[in-house]
């Protein structure tokens, strides 16, 4: 029998040792376990027992609010927070945040989605006001020190009207989508799929060209017929 399949074996024999294993991930050794704070009522906490959690927090103050995380995600370093009521946060299945982030609900009737695959190195995602909502589709790729968000958090009038200008908006990001890094994602915006965000970028409005790259501020788009991997050198 060679070494692998001792090693293999010898696991398979010590549950202990096979529980170590699972939780070890990037030099960490982390847990399910996370610091929660639940108060109010009718609140769900629907968390996948292969979830992982390093040093994050879940808090939610309110009524009838949902929280659902699939199986097998990441978080490091991440704060879940919701007030308000009749608010939902849904995470697919393999969704990791590396090193930090925090997905952020306020007000009411409020919603952040995140599809299967899609990974975050650090991100902040906010959706501010009631009836608005952040939509992330499947296997996308965000870098770090990005700000995605549906209001801007305080009021904005007109001069004579006295009537608000700036209400909040949806924001959707659809399928393998790439943000680089320090990328302001604002309200109203869509990226249509298959396309990059480039580093620095503030996307202020919709884009529903497929396979194209974002740059700017405001983003523009300066490329089309665009396709792109994880690999930094596919064959």
């Amino acid at each position: 029998m060679s070494f692998k399949e001792n090693l293999k074996a010898s696991i398979k024999k010590n549950s202990w040792l096979t529980k170590l294993l699972r939780n070890y991930r990037d030099g960490f050794l982390f847990t399910k376990s996370y610091k929660r704070s639940i108060k109010g009522t009718n609140n769900k906490l629907n968390i996948n027992s292969s979830a992982r959690f390093i040093n994050s927090t879940i808090t939610i103050n309110g009524i009838n609010n949902t929280i659902n995380i699939g199986a097998e995600s990441f978080f490091n370093n991440v704060e879940i927070f919701i007030s308000g009521n009749s608010n939902r946060i849904e995470i697919d299945k393999l969704v990791s945040f590396n090193k930090g982030g925090s997905l952020w609900i306020e007000d009411e009737n409020c919603k952040i989605t995140i599809g299967m695959n899609s990974t975050f190195e650090d991100a902040h995602l906010a959706a501010t006001e009631s009836n608005s909502m952040i939509s992330i589709g499947s296997n996308c790729l965000f870098a770090y020190d990005i700000d995605v968000r549906t209001g801007d958090s305080h009021a904005i009038l007109d001069m004579n009207t006295k009537k608000r200008i700036n209400a909040a908006q949806n924001v959707s990001i659809e399928d393998y989508v790439w943000v680089g890094a320090h990328v302001s994602i604002l309200k109203g915006t869509l990226i249509a799929a298959n396309s990059i965000v480039a580093t620095r970028s503030v996307v202020t409005k919709k884009f529903e060209q497929n396979n194209i790259i974002l740059a700017g501020i405001p983003a523009v788009a300066i490329k089309n017929n665009i396709i792109w991997t994880r690999e930094r050198t596919p064959d």
